[in-house]
């Protein structure tokens, strides 16, 4: 009992670390790392078989910049797809509407994913991974809402285990960064197959699995 209760304290003290922090930098996250994620985000998505019909979520959409690149891909290919984000900071949110034009946001957890089963053909973690507080529950939750063979992409930091560490105690809402090694074990143990991993900038890398 006494462990439940120091893990939900932790647990809330870690959201509203994550709240505080993007609502004081939303203003200026597109300034600061626009371009980094842009780019990153491109590289994600350039090879990947997104068909007409297909629904896709941005969990973690931040200012929007994944779902842009999605809905300017929509319109080049002339299809019609369904894309959805969600994020727990109303700010970055706010930023994200200004940019965007069909796609569907919404304040919400990864950790309480309201989305029914077998949801979804592709589901993006863009940067936002090491932000979660309970990335069990969130790999659970990925699992349950894509149809089967849908995809989840994880794109994150990793600066190797020693400045992992180091980067995980300066960051304000840093719960933990993975090294590709303990990412693709948590996607194995979630019952992801056809495991990759690539790198996608100077400390960024993919992990794709299929469900």
């Amino acid at each position: 009992m006494e462990k439940r209760k120091k893990e939900r304290k932790n647990n809330k003290n870690l959201k509203e670390a994550n709240k505080r922090f993007f609502r004081l930098i939303a203003k200026c996250y597109d300034v600061l790392f626009g371009n980094r994620i842009i780019n990153m985000q491109r590289r994600a998505i350039e090879n990947l078989n997104i068909k007409n019909g297909f629904r896709i979520l941005d969990a973690g959409a931040g200012t929007g910049n994944l779902l842009m690149l999605l809905e300017r891909y929509e319109k080049e290919k002339q299809m019609n797809l369904e894309l959805y984000g969600i994020d727990i900071s109303k700010e970055m949110l706010e930023i994200a509407r200004k940019k965007l034009k069909s796609s569907k946001l919404r304040i919400q957890e990864v950790e309480k994913l309201n989305f029914k089963n077998n949801y979804f053909d592709y589901v993006f973690s863009t940067d936002a991974f090491h932000h979660y507080f309970n990335h069990s529950l969130a790999m659970e939750n990925f699992y349950r809402v894509l149809k089967k063979n849908g995809y989840l992409i994880v794109v994150d930091l990793n600066f190797g285990q020693i400045l992992n560490k180091i980067f995980h105690k300066i960051e304000p809402g840093n719960s933990k960064v993975y090294t590709l090694n303990e990412l693709r074990v948590l996607f194995k143990s979630h019952g992801f197959k056809h495991i990759k991993q690539e790198k996608v900038g100077l400390f960024t890398f993919m992990t794709s699995g299929r469900k």
